[in-house]
Formats: C-alpha cells, structure tokens, sequence
C-alpha cells in the first residue's frame, strides 16, 4: 500500500528540504493514493512504478519551491507567444511537436528536463549537461518493462515530451490515469485540473526552465483539451494548435496504447474497462474543448489553427507555415533545413506497425459515431 506521509519524508530527506509550498496539493495526492491503493489492482512492478512517479513529482516539488525562493527574479520574465499543441491523442500531436523542434529558434520541453528541471540547463551545456546520460539510460530499459512502447510513441531523452510533467508536481496530472485503471481520481482531475492554478504552475516552471536557456516555447500534451479557458487566461497570446483526424484511426489506437500502458503494472488488466476509461476520457475532453473554443475563438483572432493528420502526412509545410505565420515569426533556412532533414528521416511506420481493433475494447462504431458527431460535422471529417 501506498503512504502518504512516508513518500513525504522521503522526498524530504533524499533532497534536504522541507517546504512543499502552497498545501492544495495534498487533496489530489490523497485521492490519486487513495484510488490507487483502491482501484489500480497494482502488481509489484506498478506499486514500484506509482510510488516513483509521486516520488520524482514531490522531489521536483521541493527542488523548484526551493530555487524560486533563492532566484525569485525567475519570475519576473515574459513568456512570449507559445504555441499549444492540444489534438486528442493519436492524431498526429507528436509527430507536429517533433518537427517543430527542429527549428533551434524553437524552446521545447525535452524528456530530461521535464524530469529533472533543477538546476534549469544552460545554453552552453543544453546537449552535455550530466542528466541527459542518465535519462538516456532510464529510456534504454522502456523495451525492456513496456515491450511495444517504441513502436507508438517517439521517446529519447534530448527530444520533446509532454507538458504533462510539469503538472506531476501539483499531483493534477493525466499521466497517472493513463498508466493505472483509477476512475475516482480521473474523473475528479477532469473536473478539478482548471481549477486550481495548474496553468500558474505551468507557467512558473516554463520560466524556471528558460532562465538560462530561453527560446520560443513549443508545447504540446492532449489535456490541454481541458485548459483552454486557462492557457488563454494565463497565456493570453498563445497560438493554439487542433490536429485533426477520423475518429475510427484513433479511438482503437488510443485504447491500445493505453493497454500497452497498463500491462505492465496490474496483472489484471480488463479490456472493455480501458475502453470504458478511454471513451469517458475522450467525452470529457472534446466537449469541453469544442464548447471552449466556440465561446471564445472570436475574441482571440488568429490564435487558432487546425491541422489535419492526413494532410498532414501528405505535406507537412502547409502547417508549418501557418503556424509561423500566426506567431509572427519567420522560419529561418537553417530552420526549414533541420525540418526537411526530420521528415526524410522519419518516414510513416518506421518503428513498425501498431495493431489494435475497436471491438477488442468493448467500443462500437456506433458509440464513436454518437460521440463524435458533432466533432465530425464541424471540422468536415469522416467517421474512418
């Protein structure tokens, strides 16, 4: 069983601080334990595998707490223009990330900054600093505990990842609910995640990480599905990104991923649960997002660009150029090089095949049809 007062005391003794800051996050560490000890059915590796992630959340917790406090001029800078990439999982957000970050003009959040974001890098040591070798090593073992993992999503320790991690310190954060079957803790997060300065802290430590290595941020994690109505408060000028895709070519894939996900730390593992999860997961998330967008596009003209997935693949430099062009900044050569450079690199099923059926997962077309039909109907896509 997972105890909250002993992870506590050791975040605190393996750094040597004892302040954890504003006390709200004790309500969704309570609940995330509470369903996890509950609802999860963890083996020993997920027992291992959840008590190091809430682990590493209150480590950085304590670690940015205790560098802002020491360097509060952190605070103080701009964060000018970021560009959210926010499409539902599976529609071709990492592949847009990814390329994006080609550009050296462009400030993505690498794997091994994002989990170990203190002291923030530097730009002289950006591609040599000591925490990219060791994150390097962690990342070599994914095989090893998620075999299949590196056939369904990009991953190295210098390239983009999610902003999902800059949400684990607050303990608001989907990554727990994609590994684990933990409804209770789900369904309060879809409720709670905008609720609570999640965006603040979002934008505390995008400027914790730019203090000695600044850059024109680039984002990207589908819960921001969920945030519009705060990324817009918090980033005011920020340049929203919708990928786009038929719903058929992602609902099944997202199931099976987040099964690929769960294996590992549960010994019972339910199909048609992960597709309940995943459905429910995916109602939430396109409504409100839909719902946010239609009540507040008019007001922030130009920040909103949609990109389709096939179109996409097809050509991937019509997105790049209306995404310049929204944020007002030019793509160097050097940029537009390193980009070409990636895509020849990275052609469509390089790192194999992933297989999933929807009816595996207890989820009729029917069902996504229903879910979907106004998502459809808006941005002119068909069910497959």
């Amino acid at each position: 069983m997972l105890d909250k007062n002993t992870l506590l005391t050791a975040a605190q003794a393996e750094t040597g601080l004892s302040d954890f800051g504003d006390p709200s996050f004790h309500q969704p560490l309570d609940l995330l334990i509470d369903a996890l000890n509950r609802e999860a059915r963890l083996n020993d590796f997920g027992q291992l595998r959840a008590q190091m992630t809430i682990h590493s959340g209150l480590v950085n917790r304590l670690k940015i707490i205790a560098y802002l406090r020491e360097f509060p001029e952190v605070l103080d800078q701009d964060v000018p223009r970021p560009v959210f990439i926010v499409g539902l999982p599976r529609t071709g957000t990492t592949a847009l990330h990814h390329l994006l970050n080609q550009d050296p003009a462009n400030r993505t959040l690498r794997l091994w900054e994002a989990q170990d974001p203190v002291p923030p890098p530097e730009t002289a040591t950006y591609h040599s600093d000591p925490r990219i070798e060791a994150r390097a090593a962690g990342v070599a073992l994914t095989e090893q505990f998620l075999p299949g993992f590196l056939k369904t999503h990009l991953i190295d320790a210098e390239e983009p990842d999610e902003c999902y991690m800059l949400l684990n310190r607050d303990f608001l954060s989907v990554e727990y609910s994609a590994m684990f079957h933990i409804p209770a803790y789900a369904n309060w997060l879809y409720s709670n995640l905008c609720q609570r300065g999640a965006y603040e802290s979002h934008r505390r430590q995008l400027q914790l990480l730019q203090y000695r290595h600044p850059g024109h941020w680039v984002l990207k994690a589908p819960f921001h599905q969920l945030g519009l109505r705060e990324i817009l408060r918090v980033y005011p000028d920020a340049i929203i990104v919708q990928t786009h895709r038929a719903p058929m070519q992602f609902v099944a894939s997202g199931c099976s991923f987040s099964e690929l996900l769960r294996r590992s730390g549960s010994d019972q593992i339910e199909r048609g649960e992960i597709g309940r999860d995943w459905m429910d997961m995916l109602r939430i998330y396109t409504h409100t997002f839909e719902a946010d967008r239609a009540a507040m596009e008019a007001d922030f003209p130009g920040q909103f660009i949609d990109v389709y997935h096939d179109d996409f693949v097809d050509d991937p430099w019509s997105a790049v150029n209306a995404i310049y062009a929204a944020r007002g900044t030019p793509l160097s050569q050097a940029g537009r090089s390193a980009m070409s450079e990636w895509i020849d690199a990275h052609p469509k099923g390089k790192h194999g095949r992933h297989e999933y059926r929807l009816e595996d997962y207890g989820i009729s077309r029917e069902e996504v049809a229903d879910l979907f039909a106004p998502y459809m109907q808006r941005y002119g896509l068909g069910l497959d």
